[in-house]
Order: structure tokens, then C-alpha cells, then sequence
């Protein structure tokens, strides 16, 4: 299957191009569904839909508002594999979640809105982003910068002056109240959280874009120590690593065996009835508080079994391996980033 680039250069184009493909029709599509694939037949969820005369979208498929190539658990399909029914709740319009919308107002103007994909800060869609690069207009450029973060540039492949394209949190109303209570869906918004970037067309300078500065979401601070909790714990901390380093040779952390029963009898202490990512940093806080904690061996080996260097069956265990000086500053910086984040000394910033 073809990959196409299109990077339209004016609404015009995005209409002509529209008007030059014949709809597909097959056992699952008929010609009422006005399926036109932007390129490649054979890759028919890229597609442009015509939402009005003067408003197109370029979709990558099975996002919401695609009610033709539906997103996971909005749809119910026939014992032929056609959509039988989608839940318009679940879904909502192409006009909001499609990757990119061309338009073209009463006065004249163009504007095209890109927006990145809808989901947490921590998932990735590479589809998506495949699809932005070779779809964004003539003069953007989709760029995948660091930390999981996504722009638009209107400088070529940099992320120097490029616009953050924040992932959208944004979903419709049966969405919003599926499943609300469970702590993988915080993430979701009912009102429109204004991810998306809007670029109007100007044939002003060097650039054909100019960015609407009321739109998109301003670059996220990255995550900071808290550093007045964290000193409440100073001592604790520092008891705690000198009397793990102690403890540390006695140890058997080359016995997977061992190691598995110990975060098993972790698991079993504080959250009986939960899977293990039930851990919550207020266990860790008890640990250090107490040295007489029935889990004190226990959390060191899980620090330790994860202060490592090598891989696989060639890993070594730091803590054990401790005879210089920088040896020792190594192992102090592991550990002072696992209790930064095992025991939620770290504001991470809200999504």
C-alpha cells in the first residue's frame, strides 16, 4: 500500500482533489457513504470528507467522530463485518476530532485546524502522526520533538519557534461517562479544551500561516521536586539508604525468585485485593518513617532490584558493587530519582 503526501496549499486544492476521486464501493461500503480515500485505495480510512461546501476534513480513520471507520467500542457491526450501529454519544462529529479541517469563510478566508490525537499525555499514536506529516498543509511541518511532545512548525523540521500541538482531552458525552471512576480515564474533558491549533492563510512575508494566537495550549512546565514535603522526609531518606547499603551484601538480588517474592509480599501487605499497580506513595512514606516498617527489606529490594546496570542475565546490582567514590555518587543519584517518584516527591504538571 502507497503512502500518499498530499500538503494542500489552499482550500481550492483540497475541494479538487475531493472532486477527482471516484467514492469507493465494495461489500462494505456503498456509494451512499461517499468513501474516498486521499490516496491509496487499498489505505481507504484515509480519507477527505466533505463536511459542508466550504468545510473539508482529512481523516486517518477509527477516531472519534469517524462514524464510516469508527473508533474501538463505539460501534456494533453485522455477522458480514458492516457497521450495523455506532452510538452517537460515543462518537461525536468529524468537524471536532478529525486530524486536520479545511475552511473557508464568508469573507474569504482560509483556516485550517490541526489537532493531535485524543488521549492522555502519556499515550502515542503513530498513526496520527504518520498521517500529520504527510498531510499538513504546504509550508507546516509536523515535528516530533522530546518528552512525548508534538508541534507545528512553520520553519522546516525544528522545534525552535514551532507551535505546541498538545493532545486533545476533549470527548463526547457518553465518553465523557463511561468508566468515569476509573483513574485511567482522569484525563478526559466534557468542554472543548482548546488543544488544537488554527492557522489562517495569509500571503503576507515569508510565510503563507499565521497562527491564531487564541488557540492551542501553552507549552506544559516539566516536572518539579517538591522540595518542602521532601524535606519533611530528609532524615528518613538518609537513614534509609545508609541502612540499605548495609544491608545490601547480605542480600540474594541475583535470585529472581527472590526478588519476585519480595514485591509479592509487598503486594500482599498494602494492597491485598488490588493488582500491583495499586502502589501509592503514601506506602512508601510509611517505610521511611518506621524503622522498625514490617516492609523496610522489602522496599530496599525494590529499589535495588531496579538500580542496575547491564541487561538481561548480565545485569549487576549496584548497591552491591560499591567501591569508589563514584561508585557510591551513582547509586545515590538511582536512588534519590526512585524516591523522587515512588514516593510522589515530584508535582507532576496536570494535563
Amino acid at each position: 500500500m502507497a503512502l500518499t503526501w498530499t500538503n494542500f496549499s489552499s482550500f481550492d486544492e483540497v475541494v479538487k482533489h475531493y472532486e477527482s476521486i471516484k467514492p469507493l464501493v465494495s461489500k462494505m461500503h456503498t456509494r451512499e457513504d461517499d468513501i474516498r480515500p486521499i490516496g491509496d485505495r487499498n489505505r481507504k480510512q484515509e480519507r477527505i470528507v466533505k463536511i459542508s461546501r466550504n468545510c473539508y476534513a482529512l481523516s486517518d480513520g477509527y477516531h472519534m467522530g469517524d462514524d464510516k471507520f469508527p473508533y474501538w467500542g463505539t460501534v456494533t457491526w453485522d455477522n458480514k463485518g458492516k457497521v450495523k450501529t455506532v452510538d452517537t454519544t460515543m462518537i461525536g462529529k468529524m468537524e471536532y476530532y478529525a486530524p486536520i479541517i479545511w475552511r473557508k469563510h464568508k469573507d474569504g478566508t482560509e483556516t485550517v485546524r490541526v489537532q493531535n490525537f485524543t488521549g492522555s499525555d502519556s499515550g502515542y499514536e503513530i498513526t496520527r502522526y504518520a498521517f500529520l506529516e504527510r498531510h499538513v498543509p504546504r509550508d507546516m511541518t509536523f515535528v516530533m520533538g522530546s518528552n512525548s511532545r508534538q508541534y507545528i512548525s512553520l520553519s522546516g523540521l525544528t522545534t525552535v519557534d514551532a507551535h505546541f500541538l498538545a493532545k486533545c482531552k476533549t470527548v463526547p458525552s457518553g465518553m465523557f461517562n463511561k468508566d468515569r471512576e476509573n483513574k485511567y480515564n482522569q484525563w478526559k474533558r466534557r468542554k472543548d479544551d482548546n488543544a488544537a491549533l488554527v492557522f489562517i492563510k495569509t500571503s503576507r512575508g515569508t510565510c503563507n500561516w499565521l497562527r491564531d494566537p487564541t488557540t492551542g495550549k501553552s507549552l506544559p512546565e516539566g516536572a518539579k521536586v517538591n522540595k518542602e514535603l521532601k524535606a519533611k522526609y530528609k532524615e528518613a531518606i538518609k537513614n534509609f539508604f545508609e541502612w540499605g547499603m548495609t544491608m545490601s551484601p547480605l542480600l540474594p538480588l541475583e535470585d529472581r525468585d527472590y526478588r519476585s517474592d519480595k514485591m509479592k509480599e509487598i503486594a500482599q501487605h498494602f494492597h491485598p485485593e488490588e493488582r500491583y499497580d495499586a502502589w501509592l506513595p503514601k506506602y512508601a512514606r510509611e517505610i521511611l518513617r518506621s524503622e522498625n516498617h514490617p516492609m523496610r527489606v522489602q522496599y530496599w529490594v525494590m529499589f535495588a532490584s531496579s538500580c542496575t546496570d547491564g541487561w538481561g542475565w548480565n545485569e549487576n546490582y549496584l548497591v552491591k558493587q560499591v567501591e569508589t567514590p563514584d561508585d557510591l555518587k551513582q547509586v545515590r543519584s538511582r536512588y534519590n530519582s526512585f524516591i523522587n517518584n515512588n514516593a510522589g516527591f515530584i508535582n507532576k504538571p496536570c494535563s
